[in-house]
């Protein structure tokens, strides 16, 4: 661990991979200022490790609190959501862009190291094999351009600042975090809807692949980044480096909470404009660097997370 890192904020702390970030962060003995305006997530914990600031990252008042509480490091997981950017395309960009310069701005002056989540959605339509971090951008979600876009901003601040940086790509994350909805993550509008009836509904082809990470796994891989120097500079994939079909997760979804496929009314819709047909991850470069190697199976987390949500209802 990296002895000068005792403080650190995390953005989106409400949230699916940001609460468990906090936890993670806890269990290591930092201290964790957290941030998040509850408009996505909900979880919230009042720990004496732990300061909450309800705000949002694109007002100036970011600026303030960073101040305020200096931070050694911060993670940067706050997102406009990318279910909803062509819906809302300026907040996606006001929130995306701008609000994350804010932090970009403020880690420049202060020397604070940042780890940024960006996305797969980055890649766009790639050839059906893992891909890697070399591989062409082609962006075809106002969402993804706005990933692409901070990406390239820290690497400028990089080398105008020295900023001391690490981007993560992030593949679909699921876990018990999400607030159920039919916009945001593909195990959750799915899982959604098998629990509300029989009627699912696939926006787009049901044979297009995913690499669906635990979020637990992707979490361990954003804290060990953070305390890892060999990350600085470097832009990583996080997934599990292996595929399932759209059909094959609703038929392990059916397994965990204890249901038949055939039950199911099944009907595929027209397409999200931009989203691909394949996304796995070459997590090679992640393996080297860090050590990482997923802990959870797609069957093991998708159990674990009806499990709590069964608990929670």
């Amino acid at each position: 661990m990296s002895s000068n890192i005792s403080t650190v904020l995390v953005t989106g702390a409400a949230g699916l991979i940001g609460s468990e970030v906090t936890h993670l962060l806890l269990d290591r003995g930092i201290y964790v200022v957290t941030l998040d305006n509850f408009s996505i997530g909900s979880w919230r914990d009042e720990e004496k490790a732990v300061a909450w600031e309800n705000v949002d990252v694109s007002k100036e008042e970011i600026v303030h609190i960073l101040n305020k509480h200096n931070p050694d490091a911060v993670i940067h997981c706050a997102a406009h959501p990318g279910g909803r950017s062509l819906m809302e395309p300026s907040e996606d960009v006001r929130v995306n862009a701008l609000g994350s310069m804010h932090i970009f701005e403020w880690c420049c002056r202060t020397k604070a190291q940042i780890v940024y989540l960006s996305s797969s959605v980055v890649y766009g339509e790639q050839p059906n094999y893992p891909i890697p971090e070399n591989a062409s951008l082609q962006p075809g979600t106002i969402y993804g351009i706005c990933k692409v876009a901070c990406e390239n901003f820290l690497k400028v601040l990089g080398n105008g600042y020295k900023l001391n940086y690490t981007i993560l790509r992030l593949f679909s994350t699921y876990g018990a975090g999400h607030r159920p909805s039919l916009y945001q993550g593909i195990v959750n509008v799915m899982l959604k809807q098998l629990m509300s009836g029989n009627r699912v509904e696939v926006k787009g082809a049901l044979n297009r692949v995913r690499d669906l990470i635990y979020v637990a796994d992707t979490a361990r891989a954003i804290v060990d980044s953070l305390f890892n120097e060999d990350t600085r500079g470097k832009v990583l994939n996080v997934g599990t480096g292996t595929g399932k079909t759209v059909l094959e997760i609703i038929e392990l979804l059916c397994d965990a909470l204890g249901r038949h496929k055939d039950d199911l009314e099944i009907v595929e819709m027209d397409p999200v404009v931009g989203d691909p047909f394949y996304n796995v991850a070459d997590i090679t470069k992640l393996q080297e660097i860090t050590g990482f190697k997923p802990d959870y199976d797609l069957p093991t987390g998708l159990n674990l997370l009806i499990q709590k949500y069964m608990r929670i209802g």
